[in-house]
C-alpha cells in the first residue's frame, strides 16, 4: 500500500495487496519493485524522479475503505448456477469446470466482447502475467493458466489495454479495484469478473507442498508447476510430483498460512465493492469430487446473467440459494470481515483485538510445525486441522 505523508510516498508492505498497478500509473517511472525470498515485492519510491502526484496513491487498492455492514444481506436474493465448459476435455483439464478460460476465450470468438485483461503463461516467475487479448490475438486454453496459488502482480501491463466498446476485466477483488479506475476510459461497457479470493499465497506455500512431494524450489525460483485441473478439486503438480489438492489444501487454505499481507485488509472476496458483475468459485461442501469438474457462478448484476447466457459453449444448472447456501463461506467471509480494523492497525474492540492476536499466534504455530515436518502422513495434517481454530472460536 502507497500513502502520501509528509511529503513523501511511503510503502507499507504490511497492506500491500501485490497488484502491481501503481508502477503503471506513475508517469515519472520512479517506481520500480525488488523481489523478496517469498515470492513477494517491495516497492521502491525514487525520490528524486517522484513528483508527488498522487496517482499511485489515488489507483492503489488497498487505500479504499470498504463497507461491509450489510455485506451479506442480498445473497439469498441473487442467482446461482454451477457451470462447465460443454467439452469434457478442457473441463478436466482446467479449474473448476473451466468456466474462467471459456468466458475469456469464447467471448472473443463471439465477438460478445471486443477485449479482455486478464493473466496468460509464461515460463518465467511467477509464470503468469497481465495481458490483453482481442479478436486478432485469441488465446488458446493452454494459453491462459489455471488457478494460481502464489502471487501475481496481475496489473503491471494495464497500459496494453486499448480503446475497445465492450471491455471484460478479470482478477481478484483486489485486482479489480486496480483495473476498474484505469480501464473505465478505454471502454463504452466494462465486464468485471471476480475469481473469488480470501488469500493470496506467498511462494512459502508452494515450498511448503513442493517440500510434501520430494520437490525443490531453487533460489532462482525454477520450477514447473500446475495448479488444480484433472477433474475437481483436482492436483497440484510440482517438477515432475503430484499430490491431490486435498491433501495440497489442508494446511495452506485451512489454517490460513503463508497469506499475503495485505489479504488480511481485504474483506470482500466477491468483488462486491468492486462492482463485479459475477464471482467465480469451487463448489465446495455441496459436490463431491469428480474426474471433470465444475464452477459455483454467483450473479450480481443482470449484466452479469446476460454474459452466461450470451457466450457460447457454457453449460448451466441453476441452483437455488439454500442448495449453495454451504458453499458460500458467507460466516468465514464475515470472520475475515471482523479483522480487517485490526490489521489496517484501527482502533477496534477487545474482542477483535483478541481474536487478531490468536490469528497471528496460530499461524507462527503452525508455519513452524508445517516447515519442520513438511512429509508427515496425511493424518497428521488432518490432526493439525482439527485442533480448534483460534479466530473463529473467539468470533463465533
Amino acid at each position: 500500500m502507497l500513502t502520501l505523508n509528509k511529503g513523501l510516498i511511503l510503502f507499507s508492505y504490511e497492506h500491500c495487496q501485490q497488484c502491481g498497478i501503481c508502477k503503471t500509473a506513475c508517469p515519472q517511472k520512479a517506481i520500480s519493485f525488488k523481489l523478496r525470498k517469498n515470492g513477494l515485492q517491495d516497492i521502491i519510491i525514487d525520490i528524486d524522479k517522484c513528483i508527488l502526484c498522487k496517482k499511485c496513491v489515488n489507483i492503489c487498492p488497498a487505500n479504499k475503505e470498504c463497507n461491509y455492514r450489510d455485506y451479506s444481506d442480498e445473497f439469498p436474493n441473487k442467482k446461482y448456477f454451477l457451470g462447465f465448459n460443454s467439452n469434457d476435455k478442457i473441463r478436466r483439464e482446467s479449474s473448476s469446470g473451466g468456466v474462467c478460460k471459456t468466458l475469456i476465450i469464447e467471448g472473443l470468438r463471439s465477438e460478445y466482447i471486443d477485449g479482455v485483461y486478464t493473466l496468460k503463461k509464461t515460463d518465467k516467475y511467477p509464470y503468469a502475467e497481465g495481458e490483453f487479448y482481442t479478436k486478432e490475438n485469441i488465446p488458446d486454453y493452454c494459453d491462459l493458466p489455471n488457478s494460481i496459488y502464489h502471487s501475481v502482480m496481475a496489473c503491471t501491463n494495464v497500459n496494453r489495454i486499448e480503446k475497445c466498446n465492450r471491455l471484460m476485466i478479470v482478477g481478484t477483488s483486489c485486482q479489480l479495484r486496480a483495473l476498474e479506475k484505469f480501464a473505465k476510459n478505454k471502454c463504452n461497457e466494462l465486464i468485471k469478473i471476480c475469481i473469488f479470493c480470501k488469500q493470496q499465497k506467498t511462494l512459502d506455500s508452494t515450498r511448503f507442498l513442493a517440500k510434501i512431494i520430494g520437490e525443490k524450489i531453487n533460489k532462482d525460483k525454477e520450477f514447473d508447476a500446475q495448479y488444480r485441473g484433472t477433474g475437481w478439486p483436482g492436483i497440484v503438480k510440482i517438477n515432475n510430483s503430484s499430490l491431490p489438492w486435498h491433501r495440497a489444501a489442508q494446511l495452506p487454505f485451512g489454517r490460513r498460512l503463508w497469506t499475503v499481507p495485505g489479504c488480511d485488509v481485504c474483506g470482500d472476496s466477491y468483488g462486491i465493492e468492486s462492482n463485479a458483475d459475477i464471482t467465480l468459485m469451487d463448489p465446495w461442501i455441496i459436490r463431491k469430487s469428480n474426474e471433470l469438474g465444475e464452477t459455483l457462478i454467483t450473479v450480481h448484476t443482470e449484466k452479469g446473467l446476460d454474459i452466461l447466457k450470451d457466450i457460447p459453449n457454457i453449460v448451466l444448472e441453476a441452483k437455488s440459494y439454500t442448495e449453495v447456501e454451504p458453499a458460500l463461506s458467507l460466516k468465514d467471509v464475515w470472520r475475515k470481515q471482523q479483522l480487517v480494523p485490526f490489521f489496517r492497525g484501527e482502533e477496534c474492540g477487545d474482542k477483535i483485538i483478541k481474536a487478531g492476536k490468536a490469528e497471528f499466534r496460530q499461524r507462527k504455530i503452525l508455519s513452524c510445525i508445517a516447515k519442520k515436518l513438511p512429509r508427515m502422513p496425511i493424518l497428521f495434517y488432518r490432526v493439525l486441522c482439527k485442533f480448534p481454530d483460534l479466530r473463529n472460536k473467539i468470533l463465533k
